[in-house]
């Protein structure tokens, strides 16, 4: 399975691309973290979870030696439902249109334009940003080495006053770009372990322990030599769409432990940038994490 480190990277990257699910998503602070809460409670990555949930139940899965969870039945459980309490509704042009293939629900770019509207007074301009592991780095060398920045412009902080908002209206949108996030998780996971499969069949293998090892092996590989900076900021905003996860709530001492963990992976990210791998290879990452990168705002485009 993908580590944080490339579920971070594919957040990252899928920024990056400013395509529609960028275009859509308004708390990325919000957003990193859902990117991560598919593992929080399976209880491996996140310490002191006193009640795992079953991953099956996390992810989605139904269980095997590599298990593809069923994002799209989570899109329409979870993803849908959070844009709709967002009031995020067809324009009514649309329902009255006479296009048989939207009716009342939602779909095409219009709804990606429409949950988008449904942002904040900071607008889609200014996104509510998680931290950045080298604007920190930047602030603390600003005070022990104040001499070197003299004239150096400070980077601008992550997010915007509406962090601290708890109301109803910013925790629901919270609550759907957290719901977004899991889901791109869902869709990574889904992505790396079907073409994982494929690359089995492809040189006559079939799944064990030992291949499960060297697999997971090569995953840490690739994912360590990734460049990553982001990493989730506890916000009292963030705290209430996290209680508000409407799979399961996630209470702020696991969401804190998380965010914990998360600054670790990303400080320690910097192996071998010519990682030599014992299962799978280069061509295999480069061309499933690019895969990974485009296929969910495809996705998002095609549903909506």
């Amino acid at each position: 399975m993908p580590s944080w480190n490339i579920h971070i990277a594919q957040a990252e990257r899928v920024f990056a691309r400013h395509g529609a699910l960028a275009r859509v998503v308004v708390d990325r602070n919000a957003f990193l973290l859902g990117c991560l809460v598919p593992d929080i409670y399976v209880g491996y990555m996140v310490p002191q979870i006193e009640h795992p949930i079953a991953y099956r139940i996390t992810h989605f899965a139904t269980p095997a030696h590599i298990p593809k969870p069923r994002e799209a039945e989570f899109f329409e459980a979870y993803v849908v439902p959070a844009a709709r309490r967002l009031g995020a509704a067809m324009p009514a042009e649309a329902s009255t249109s006479g296009d048989s293939t939207c009716g009342d629900s939602m779909c095409g770019a219009r709804l990606v334009d429409a949950v988008a509207g449904t942002g904040s007074s900071c607008g889609i301009a200014e996104p509510i940003l998680p931290a950045s592991l080298a604007a920190e780095a930047d602030r603390v060398s600003r005070v022990h080495y104040p001499q070197r920045f003299e004239g150096v412009p400070e980077p601008p902080a992550p997010g915007c006053p509406e962090d601290a908002d708890a109301s109803e209206g910013a925790v629901a949108r919270s609550v759907f770009d957290l719901v977004l996030g899991c889901w791109l998780h869902l869709v990574a996971d889904n992505l790396w372990n079907t073409r994982v499969n494929e690359f089995l069949d492809a040189h006559g293998d079939r799944p064990s322990e030992g291949f499960r090892i060297k697999k997971q092996g090569d995953f840490d590989r690739f994912g360590r030599a990734l460049p990553i900076d982001s990493l989730p900021r506890v916000t009292p905003r963030l705290i209430a769409a996290a209680a508000a996860f409407p799979q399961y709530p996630i209470e702020e001492d696991a969401l804190r432990a998380t965010v914990g963990v998360a600054h670790e992976i990303v400080r320690t990210n910097h192996g071998d940038q010519n990682p030599v791998y014992q299962l799978l290879n280069s061509d295999f990452f480069e061309h499933v994490f690019a895969e990974s990168v485009e296929l969910p705002g495809r996705l998002l485009e095609e549903r909506w």
